[in-house]
């Protein structure tokens, strides 16, 4: 695909995540030449917590659908509202809070 170009991809079908994407650069290669490389990795955003704004370590998996921002960090996510079983951790992935995702450990 041409950088700039925009496409979008559905992850997973039982709870799908949508996810809209752009090409911001190409680069040729040889095929069979050394082993497989990373050639980019994605920059995890910040998160803040709802309530005190630093940075958060668990998203709500109930305020997600309810609220603008379900994230919280750890002294103030169980004080939120919403049941312990609801937290999950912050992952960079566009996963996260879905289907009880933990990140890849």
């Amino acid at each position: 695909m041409a950088p700039g170009t925009r496409f979008g991809h559905t992850y997973d079908f039982g709870t799908s995540t949508g996810l809209k994407l752009r090409v911001v650069s190409e680069r040729e290669g040889l095929i069979g030449r050394g082993p497989l490389r990373v050639l980019s990795r994605s920059d995890a955003p910040v998160w803040g917590c709802d309530i005190c704004d630093e940075p958060a370590n668990q998203i709500c998996t109930y305020c997600i659908y309810e609220k603008d921002n379900p994230f919280y960090c750890d002294a103030h996510a169980e004080e939120h509202g919403c049941e312990e079983e609801a937290l999950l951790p912050v992952v960079n992935s566009p996963r996260m809070g879905m289907c009880g995702y933990e990140g890849p450990e």
